[in-house]
């Protein structure tokens, strides 16, 4: 066969227990057999396609794809071949392919020995023989006459497929193509007319010069994997988005695409069940192109800087992106891209002011006040590099209309505590006190003076006093003496120990030593020294507190020297508990019902220690009843005093015709109004009747019912004014300066338990805390009279120390 430069491609075998045949040419394969790939146009004259670009094999349908092209320097052309193992093996089984000699032709021929080529045992004289032959004589012919596909000036370079199941079809080839331009296309094999069908094209990159180097399907992943010399891209083979309507879905005759009518969108099989009964899908045959296909929008582009129009500034900059309507493009009167094709943001917006806002109220009644008024920079605010406003955001205004103030009475009040002075005396229990003053301000123009104490008073323990000691020592006298010459002589030391101001643990003790001389008047120490050892110990000194809780001690002392253990034990002393002081009595509370009875209450609060007593009282209180609230609305407001000094309010009745017990009582109340300048009275009012009545009563009735209600409204306010008893304000009145027959004083407290008066002697009471004296009133009113010379309005001292002059 004298072909040139001819390129074949062509599919090898070998067997795989071929260890190479050592006797022959060295080590080769002796089982290495190849035939040729026929791939072509069928016809009179076969157009070929010989050079092989890549294969994918399927191994569950035992199938071969590969794509083909024309000779580099010949017409352009690719097509797509598929082979079966059967095709392969039946190319195989066939006679080889054999030439005699260089100058002899090419025949087919075939091996008398050729189990060793089909890996079986054979004898080693017959490989010589079977060497001869490796090239089959018939090619391997594709699973169809023609290619599956083929296309003009146009090179394929990769292949890969996948395998999928449809609402019609078991099984479904995809085939897809990398072209040397950077395309790949998706092609649809139709089962039954093995129709070849593209599906779509994708462009992967613009750039000739980075042309696809590899291509692979991955199943777990459903996407295309492409590598380029410059990068790695992942396509997933499903693009169903794309295909907004069901006709564009439909008609695209995409295998992996549906169009699902639960959230009616085109997609891929519900969990994988291309058979759900809402999935709807009809490959049968190629796309369909001349259906009417809607404009789709390409993504929108990158941020950029844009300039907007009409504006004097150059600086004056937005960010702009833009996409266009061809994903895919409007075609065969499909409806263009709804939206808008640029997008704009961030553009420059430079700032103005908004309208001056109302002045504000004066910032004070009378005197001097400012009123202000303000706007904002926000018409439009500023923005993206935008300038600020220029000006004033806030004016400020004299408020010229006011009133010069009333002076107003300043009340005093008090500055913070001096620190405490130091303890009265240097060692033991004293006490210490501390200050404040009526400064912080002083009261002016008629202002009270600060309420309490100004000095406060609290017992306080300075360090333990020292002992002090005084030693004397006596001659030393001589007592007894032997025959020897020897004799003994004795001295007694006296120790005087006292603590200051502790009269009560003066204690003496008397330490005997003794001394042996001899005739020449040497001395030693006695032979019998006794050991260091702890005299006893003193009784327990007083408690150093009169009530609650202190300390006292005793004291021992060291007869030698080296005693081990401490000279003073202190412990804890209890007193009786100290006394406890009470604070006045609150207001009593607002009756805690709306209607009929209910309950008061008053607390008081205990300042120091244990109180003697309650700190809560009760007592009931009355409101009207609650039956003669059944059927009314709320009474209003009060209204304004009238001529006559009078405040009314008044309630309406929730019907037309009430039944008998309901809308009892009045539907107008009317009081008294109250001036400060009078005793405040109690805020049961004072009630005028009016008639509330039936309007389908009969003129008759309503006469008597008047009559006889005015008659008896009188008799019950005359009872009620005379029963009734002025409340005591909380607060005293005290003497005016005009001259008036009565005077408010305060009354001695006439319950022991609620005294709250005590001495601030601090040398009669010893509490831990801080001493303070409450003293509590209550008020009453007294005439003035000759008889109690309070005449002239000056000896309210007297009055206040007169127990004659307190009432109950």
């Amino acid at each position: 066969m004298n072909c040139g430069k001819i390129v074949y491609s062509r599919i090898a075998r070998v067997c795989k227990n071929d260890n190479g045949a050592h006797n022959l040419n060295g080590d080769i394969w002796s089982t290495f057999i190849k035939a040729r790939l026929n791939c072509s146009i069928s016809g009179d004259y076969p157009f070929y396609f010989n050079e092989i670009q890549g294969i994918s094999y399927m191994a569950e349908e035992n199938l071969i794809h590969a794509v083909f092209t024309t000779a580099s320097n010949g017409i352009g052309g690719s097509a797509i071949c598929s082979f079966n193992l059967t095709a392969i093996n039946d190319a195989f089984s066939g006679p080889f392919k054999y030439q005699e000699g260089l100058e002899a032709a090419w025949h087919a021929s075939s091996a008398e020995h050729r189990e060793h080529l089909e890996c079986k045992s054979t004898q080693k004289r017959h490989l010589l023989e079977t060497s001869k032959y490796q090239l089959m004589d018939s090619a391997v012919q594709p699973t169809t006459l023609n290619p599956l596909y083929v296309v003009e000036q146009e090179r394929f370079t990769h292949i890969t497929t996948d395998v999928i199941s449809t609402k019609l079809h078991k099984t479904v080839h995809i085939i897809y193509i990398a072209t040397l331009e950077g395309y790949v296309k998706k092609i649809a094999i139709l089962p039954r007319t093995q129709e070849s069908c593209v599906v779509e094209i994708w462009e992967t990159s613009a750039d000739i010069s980075n042309p696809i180097k590899n291509m692979q399907f991955i199943k777990q992943t459903n996407s295309i994997y492409i590598t380029t010399k410059k990068n790695l891209l992942k396509i997933p083979v499903d693009q169903c988005k794309r295909h907004i309507s069901k006709t564009s879905c439909l008609n695209a005759m995409d295998p992996y695409c549906g169009w699902n009518e639960r959230n009616e969108t085109c997609s891929l099989a519900p969990d994988g069940n291309p058979l759900d009964k809402y999935w709807e899908q009809s490959v049968v045959s190629c796309p369909v192109l001349d259906s009417p296909v809607d404009g789709g929008w390409s993504s929108w582009s990158s941020w950029a800087p844009c300039y907007q129009k009409g504006t004097i500034d150059s600086s004056d900059t937005c960010l702009c992106q833009q996409r266009f309507c061809n994903n895919p493009s409007p075609a065969n009167g499909g409806e263009p891209c709804v939206g808008i094709s640029i997008s704009v943001t961030n553009c420059t917006v430079h700032g103005g002011w908004s309208d001056w806002s109302a002045w504000s109220a004066c910032s004070a009644t009378c005197g001097q006040a400012t009123k202000m008024r303000s706007r904002s920079c926000t018409n439009p605010a500023p923005a993206f590099g935008g300038r600020v406003c220029v000006g004033q955001s806030t004016l400020e205004a004299y408020c010229s209309e006011l009133l010069p103030c009333p002076i107003q009475p300043k009340d005093g009040e008090w500055s913070e505590w001096e620190p405490w002075s130091t303890c009265s005396v240097p060692c033991g229990v004293g006490y210490r006190k501390r200050k404040r003053r009526c400064n912080n301000p002083r009261p002016k123009d008629g202002g009270q003076y600060c309420i309490g104490n100004d000095t406060e008073y609290e017992s306080c323990i300075a360090k333990e006093c020292e002992e002090h000691r005084k030693h004397h020592v006596t001659e030393w006298f001589r007592e007894a003496s032997s025959s020897r010459g020897v004799y003994t002589q004795k001295r007694f030391r006296f120790v005087c120990k006292a603590i200051v101001k502790q009269a009560n643990d003066l204690r003496t003790s008397l330490k005997e030593e003794i001394q042996i001389c001899n005739n020449r008047d040497k001395c030693y120490p006695s032979e019998v020294i006794q050991k260091p050892k702890w005299s006893a110990w003193s009784s327990w000194s007083i408690c150093s507190v009169h009530c609650g809780n202190g300390v006292h001690n005793r004291t021992r002392y060291c007869e030698g020297r080296g005693c081990q253990g401490p000279a003073v034990e202190i412990r804890q002393c209890s007193r009786p508990p100290c006394i406890g002081e009470w604070g006045c009595w609150s207001e009593w509370s607002p009756c805690n019902a709306s209607c009929g009875w209910g309950v008061q209450v008053r607390t008081r609060t205990c300042s120091t220690g244990h109180c003697k007593g309650n700190d809560r009282e009760t007592q009931p209180c009355e409101l009207i009843p609650c039956e003669s609230l059944l059927g009314w609305e709320s009474w209003s407001a009060w209204s304004l005093c009238d001529e006559n000094n009078e405040q009314h309010r008044k309630r309406k009745c929730r019907a037309n015709n009430p039944a008998p017990g309901v809308c009892q009582g009045n539907n107008l109340e009317t009081r008294i109004c109250v001036t400060s300048g009078l005793n405040v009275f109690n805020e049961r009012e004072l009630q005028i009747q009016t008639s509330s009545m039936s309007m389908g009563m009969a003129v008759a009735y309503v006469i008597i019912g008047v009559i006889l209600g005015l008659t008896l409204g009188v008799i019950v306010v005359h009872i009620y004014v005379r029963k009734k008893k002025t409340r005591i304000p909380s607060s005293p009145h005290y003497i005016n300066t005009k001259q008036n027959a009565y005077v408010t004083v305060p009354l001695h407290d006439r319950s022991k338990k609620n005294s709250a008066s005590t001495s601030n002697n601090i040398l009669n009471n010893f509490h831990s805390g801080t001493l303070k004296s409450i003293k509590c009133y209550e008020y009453d009113t007294v005439k003035r009279g000759g008889n109690h010379g309070l005449t002239n309005g000056h000896n309210k001292q007297d009055l206040l120390n007169d127990d004659k002059y307190y009432y109950d």
